[in-house]
């Protein structure tokens, strides 16, 4: 059975209270949507939510909830962070962790966001998500990147760029392999080995042309042999028929 997996647009759907750092809501929502097209092509089952779904969206044991955020600019630098559920709000705190570090082992190599992992806080860890997850459901959030930071909002424009990273990292947590696998091509022959088969041809070839040659030759010899006595017993008969015309006449 394919792995379900929930991504959840960090704030989409909200026009007061936490709506987010500035152009973060379009962000998450674009990633999200390139992730969930990837993820698929890998054979995952995707849902996605927005920052508030409803019961009949999230009464499910899905084998990841990962919710996608961008971080404000409020360090004076770029850089983002993930986090897992508490323990104390999730139950699957240990796959979760687990799933995090395969992310966090991807995600900041190929997006080139820098890991700032001492930004993980509270409000990450018990994420208001957490608690209204089925008890089955591991638990990760991620901060990609500083929004508005000069160096970041330059990654972050990249969707291919991102979401592939993340994308990276959810396959390698599930042990699904993301890289296409190419296959290999056959041994080059190399003249040597060319050579070989050359001669090996040629001694066929040779064998078959001398076995057709004595058949012919055999063919030959019988035909000479019918032609000659053909002839001769034509010449007996010629020559009895002209004694009996001569005794005649």
């Amino acid at each position: 059975m394919a792995n379900f997996i929930c991504l959840q647009a960090g704030h989409e759907g909200r026009t007061s209270g936490a709506t987010g750092a500035p152009g973060e809501k379009e962000l998450n929502v674009r990633i999200r949507n390139r992730l969930s097209d990837i993820l698929i092509a890998k054979g995952f089952m995707v849902q996605l939510v927005a920052a508030d779904p409803t019961k009949a969206e999230i009464n499910k044991d899905f084998n990841l909830f990962l919710a996608l955020h961008g971080d404000a600019n409020i360090y004076g630098t770029g850089g983002g962070c993930v986090a897992s559920g508490d323990p104390s709000v999730d139950s699957s705190w240990a796959r979760s962790a687990d799933i995090k570090n395969a992310i966090v082992s991807e995600y900041f190599h190929h997006s080139e966001i820098v890991n700032h992992p001492e930004r993980v806080n509270i409000k990450m860890t018990k994420y208001y998500m957490w608690s209204q997850l089925t008890a089955k459901t591991p638990c990760v959030i991620i901060e990609m990147g500083v929004v508005q930071d000069p160096h970041d909002k330059v990654l972050l424009a990249d969707t291919e760029r991102i979401a592939t990273a993340l994308a990276r990292g959810v396959c390698k947590a599930f042990g699904v392999s993301y890289e296409v696998v190419v296959p290999t091509p056959p041994p080059v022959d190399t003249c040597e080995q060319k050579l070989v088969k050359a001669n090996e041809r040629i001694s066929i070839l040779e064998i078959a042309l001398s076995d057709a040659e004595s058949s012919k030759k055999i063919e030959l010899a019988k035909v000479q042999d019918d032609c000659l006595r053909e002839i001769a017993s034509n010449k007996l008969q010629f020559k009895a028929d002209l004694k009996k015309f001569a005794e005649e006449y």
